[in-house]
């Protein structure tokens, strides 16, 4: 024990802990859920057609009905949290270096200016 060591850091584990067992179940789920939401936001932006009774009189399927800007600004946004939250998902297989595409940092060129 040296002068800098807090009493109860001595002894302790530094490394983070992962999971050994087989995948959370609940973590499934709610990535699962997360997805299904995703996908009806998605369909909503996208526009849909006419309720029945609107637009009688216009071609129906000619028309898209499409959330008014204010709504579509606030779906948006929530399907853009959902989107980066389903893209941090843990992936328990360690990355490969041949799927990262290099083996590490590349030098920078110089520029040919003639």
């Amino acid at each position: 024990m040296t002068d800098n060591d807090r009493p109860q850091d001595v002894g302790r584990r530094h490394t983070r802990k992962r999971p050994d067992g087989p995948p959370d179940v609940l973590l499934e789920r709610y990535q699962r859920t997360m997805r299904v939401w995703l996908t009806r936001l998605l369909d909503e932006l996208d526009g849909a057609p006419p309720k029945p009774g609107l637009l009688d009189d216009v071609d129906a399927a000619a028309v898209t009905v499409y959330p008014d800007p204010i709504a579509a600004g606030k779906l948006w946004d929530l399907a853009i949290r959902l989107g980066r939250e389903l893209g941090t998902a843990i992936d328990p297989s360690p990355p490969t270096t041949a799927a990262s595409g290099s083996s590490g940092p590349r030098p920078r060129k110089r520029v040919d200016y003639g």
